[in-house]
């Protein structure tokens, strides 16, 4: 799905609500492996952290697709 890709879907204040609290809780946790992949010194444990950065990119763009 393209970034700018809106679905046209009808949520409710409460479905709408409930999307931006667990986008706002994978932007953290983006932020966080971010800040911890420049600290870390474990190769495997970097590895990790860049497949978890990219997991939570990719599910906040979803999530945003489906925001109105």
């Amino acid at each position: 799905m393209a970034k700018n890709d809106k679905l046209d879907l009808e949520l409710g204040v409460h479905e709408t609500l409930e999307l931006h609290e667990v986008t706002t809780l994978r932007r953290s946790t983006l932020l966080k492996a971010h800040m911890m992949e420049s600290i870390v010194e474990d190769p495997e444990l970097r590895k990790l952290l860049r497949k978890e950065k990219q997991i939570s990119e990719k599910a906040i763009d979803e999530i945003e697709a489906l925001l109105p």
